[in-house]
């Protein structure tokens, strides 16, 4: 089945790892899009509070002659536009078999408790991960400590090989990414940009590449090409660093994405 007739309209801020799962997915599917751009360091227009009243990023607005009448309409939250994205058509984000039946619905069970799994254990850590990047050794080793030992408990369980699984890198031994892998990427690759840049220990980096299984699957991760695209590891960690001297300087005030 081709992807539907549909147009896409992404509200984004290049930073958020919320909206960075939204790009990964519409480029794994190969879904063409427009984008606004979202000014967080401003108050937002009323423009866009018309749109998404919150005023947080991501929001999707989408039109298509099968729904409505075409009229717009908006979606907020990242899971939500990514459940929604992932279900237009089949795709390997969220894998199904001609018919229903007991594998197909292992397999997408597994994804959904993945996820379940590092949005309620892992995800309310990276904003502790963020502000460590502003605070001082001891408390980016507090937060090391922390998040390695929540993944180690929480994540690498699930990565583990199964009999039944294939021989790729991604979860349930798969070769492309899943609804798993759009979820969790944005974040760990920022969390390794802080490491590799030194504003966050290089050891956080490598005690979670140490980890028998989320290792391994994080190595072959962050080496995704919808991920990658557009991504400016370099100006990330260079804005990062002018963030925290400004912070210094008592001229910045950290601020989280939230969605």
């Amino acid at each position: 089945m081709s992807a539907p007739n549909i147009s896409l309209t992404l509200y984004y801020h290049p930073e958020c790892p919320f909206v960075h799962r939204v790009l990964t997915t519409l480029r794994e599917l190969s879904l063409p899009f427009d984008t606004v751009f979202v000014d967080l360091d401003v108050p937002r227009s009323a423009d866009y509070l018309a749109i998404n009243p919150r005023g947080t990023v991501p929001a999707l607005k989408f039109s298509s002659p099968d729904f409505r009448n075409g009229k717009e309409t908006i979606l907020t939250e990242s899971l939500a536009i990514i459940y929604f994205l992932g279900n237009l058509f089949p795709n390997h984000l969220l894998p199904a078999a001609p018919s229903a039946g007991v594998v197909t619905a292992v397999a997408r069970t597994s994804i959904f408790f993945f996820i379940n799994a590092w949005e309620n254990k892992i995800t309310p850590l990276f904003d502790k991960v963020y502000m460590a990047s502003f605070g001082d050794e001891k408390e980016a080793k507090e937060v090391e400590d922390m998040v390695v030992g929540a993944i180690e408990k929480e994540i690498d369980p699930l990565l583990k090989r199964q009999d039944e699984d294939g021989g790729g890198a991604f979860l349930g031994g798969r070769e492309k990414f899943t609804m798993a892998e759009v979820v969790a990427a944005p974040v760990i690759l920022r969390l390794f940009a802080f490491c590799d840049g030194g504003l966050l220990p290089r050891s956080f980096k490598a005690n979670l590449l140490a980890l028998p299984n989320f290792g391994k699957w994080a190595s072959e991760l962050v080496r995704n090409e919808s991920l990658l695209r557009g991504w400016d590891e370099a100006g990330f960690v260079s804005g990062s660093r002018t963030k925290l001297q400004e912070f210094k300087e008592g001229k910045f005030r950290p601020k989280i994405c939230t969605q």
